[in-house]
């Protein structure tokens, strides 16, 4: 019984060896040589959606041409929802309001893709 034990153990702290390893392996393969450049970080196109952060919450929006969508809406924390205009068209508005303040937010779209016009009152 000992010598399965002992075997077993040793079984296992070599399987432990060869996967810390090939983890090692693998990392260091993945690792850019040194003072090789990166990849090149891809921009985004104005097509692409976008966050666009306001005081009162987040909105995600994408342009198509001029027309733009507002695909998702996330309030900040204390605030709500009040409006929304999320239909395709040349612009979008969505209104967020908290005990204390409301922030106005007007979509459209521009050469470089979705923007937001936001007014806090």
């Amino acid at each position: 019984m000992g010598a399965w034990m002992l075997c077993a153990a040793g079984l296992s702290a070599l399987a432990l060896h060869e996967t810390t390893v090939s983890q090692e392996a693998l990392l260091k393969a993945a690792r850019p040589a040194p003072g090789a450049p990166g990849a090149p970080t891809p921009s985004p196109s104005p097509d692409s959606p976008r966050i666009l952060r306001t005081p009162g919450g987040n909105v995600v929006a994408g342009c198509d041409g001029s027309s733009v969508r507002v695909r998702y809406l996330s309030p900040a924390t204390g605030f709500h929802i009040v409006s929304a205009d999320r239909a395709p068209g040349p612009q979008s508005r969505a209104v967020f309001r908290s005990d204390t303040r409301e922030v106005r937010v007007l979509v459209r779209c521009t050469g470089d893709g979705p923007h937001a016009d936001v007014e806090v009152g």
